[in-house]
């Protein structure tokens, strides 16, 4: 099947990633060893419509919302971590992008393509996750109808396979945030593989320098405010379907750990010199432990939908990834003591899980900041609500 061709044995995202993640778990250690980039994934989860999910059906995709994509994430992170954490970087965008044109009708002729030829969206966006004033060192200079980019991105999530990088750069002249569609094929753009890390050592995240990049100004998809651009609702859209589906795939994780830590009670040297009722405590940790993780996720993703605007949508989605992830690093330390010493040796998937769930501390934004974030946006509402109950009393008297 040649690339963009469509596939319809499957649309529902979640069948999707549970028919294909044995296959990738297959190859996951393997990448894992050596560092490469699993671009037979990429293939299979183009031809299987994977990466087109969330486009709406009318414009070619599945229609697949929030929900579904989030669930969807979580089954992929089971199986393979880093080919879904990866993959979260092009679906987020791709998610937004749909909540864009069911709201205005925007962002059609990305999502056509999406649908139609299996294009991947790029990001290193979540740099501007922060509660405060920010701003990149990367410039856009207008030059005409051209703007002329430069600068130097980090932690680039599935450089090998993008098609189309979103970049924030600082325009020289207003020093606005602008979101910029950089193709990867331009003159100037250069991967420069830098990614030899501890976990996730397969998403290929890694350095992408621009070096006076053109593109027409039409390609501008954002103007985010000079400073503390997180509180954008156009910015805070997109984070809203970043957080939930990033947090899946930790959580998918530890869907992983806790059943391989179930698998090894009563095998082995470690449980025959266990005693009983310590064995079903830790059993019982690990339950807690995972609930908590699943709750946070489920209920996370259903306190998005229901709140008012993107902003407090986002500050949801805060919440959900602190709670959820918490609880999931607990839910694989747990598994580790379950299973005990065996664990510590390569050959042992709780290995790799252990350490891919560690990156799940350096996913903006990350403690303490995101718990400023979440403080300072509930003490607002706090006030905004006093000060209507006073303007409320005063037209009452």
């Amino acid at each position: 099947m040649t690339r963009g061709e469509r596939s319809n044995e499957m649309t529902n995202m979640i069948e999707i990633a549970e028919a294909l993640r044995t296959d990738f778990d297959s190859r996951a250690a393997e990448h894992d060893r050596d560092g490469s980039f699993p671009h037979e994934n990429y293939d299979q989860l183009r031809e299987a419509g994977y990466l087109r999910g969330p486009v709406p059906e009318e414009l070619g995709g599945g229609g697949a919302d929030l929900v579904e994509t989030a669930r969807a994430q979580r089954a992929l992170g089971y199986g393979d971590a880093s080919t879904a954490l990866a993959v979260n970087m092009h679906l987020f965008q791709v998610g937004a992008a749909a909540d864009g044109w069911r709201g205005s009708g925007a962002n059609e002729p990305p999502l056509r393509k999406i649908a139609a030829e299996g294009m991947v969206m790029g990001s290193t966006g979540a740099e501007a996750i922060v509660a405060g004033e920010w701003s990149t060192p990367t410039t856009a200079t207008l030059d005409g109808d051209e703007y002329v980019i430069s600068g130097r991105k980090y932690f680039a999530s599935q450089a090998p396979a993008t098609d189309m990088l979103r970049v924030n750069a600082a325009d020289s002249e207003t020093g606005e945030i602008l979101v910029v569609g950089v193709p990867m094929s331009a003159p100037g753009v250069e991967i420069v593989e830098t990614w030899d890390t501890l976990g996730m050592r397969a998403t290929g995240s890694h350095d992408i320098v621009l070096e006076n990049v053109r593109v027409p100004a039409t390609a501008v998809a954002a103007r985010l405010p000079a400073s503390a651009p997180a509180w954008d609702p156009k910015f805070a859209n997109a984070i809203k379907w970043f957080l939930p589906l990033m947090t899946g795939v930790y959580v998918g994780i530890a869907d992983r750990a806790r059943d391989e830590a179930l698998a090894a009670v009563g095998t082995g040297r470690n449980s025959s010199f266990r005693d009983e009722a310590l064995t079903e405590m830790l059993v019982g940790q690990l339950e807690g432990a995972h609930f908590r993780a699943d709750a946070a996720h489920e209920q996370g993703v259903a306190r998005i939908l229901r709140a008012d605007n993107p902003v407090d949508a986002m500050v949801a989605g805060i919440t959900l990834k602190d709670a959820a992830i918490d609880a999931a690093v607990e839910t694989v330390e747990l598994a580790n003591q379950i299973v005990g010493g065996k664990s510590f040796f390569r050959k042992s998937i709780l290995e790799r899980l252990t350490r891919d769930i560690r990156a799940s501390a350096y996913h903006p934004p990350s403690a303490p900041v995101s718990s400023q974030m979440v403080g300072r946006r509930t003490l607002s509402l706090r006030e905004a609500s006093a000060a209507v109950e006073a303007a409320e009393a005063v037209t009452a008297n």
